[in-house]
């Protein structure tokens, strides 16, 4: 008798453990994808953000400067690039990419991460 429930035991808790790792296996999947769409949507607001400062300059017109500051990281721990051309902001990371529409092919200069200086001199945008 004393064999036979600690074989019911034994049963049920190995039922317990598939059971658990199971869900386990099924949730990290589910926090994979929310993990990736937190990296997107923190890249696109950095997509987003250079964009409105390089189209605000545009439209402010000749004289307009002012610093803006990107993030070093994309969630504090992800490195990111970003570039613009042909009417487009791209922000690129090792996984992925987005980019954001802006109203001139090109600037003049260089974006960098931390503190960036943008200005209209002419109707031309430079930064830094």
């Amino acid at each position: 008798m004393l064999l036979q429930a600690s074989l019911e035991f034994f049963a049920l808790v190995s039922l317990l453990i598939v059971i658990l790792l199971t869900v386990m296996y099924y949730n990290s999947s589910y926090y994979l994808q929310f993990y990736n769409l937190q990296i997107y949507e923190d890249a696109r607001k950095i997509s987003e953000s250079v964009a409105t400062e390089i189209n605000l300059a545009l439209k402010a017109g000749d004289g307009y400067s002012r610093i803006f500051q990107i993030p070093e990281k994309i969630l504090n721990s992800i490195d990111y690039n970003v570039s613009i051309s042909n009417y487009r902001v791209k922000v690129f990371w090792n996984s992925g990419e987005t980019q954001s529409v802006i109203y001139t092919k090109e600037i003049f200069g260089y974006l960098k991460k931390g503190d960036n200086w943008i200005r209209n001199v002419n109707g031309e945008i430079y930064v830094n």
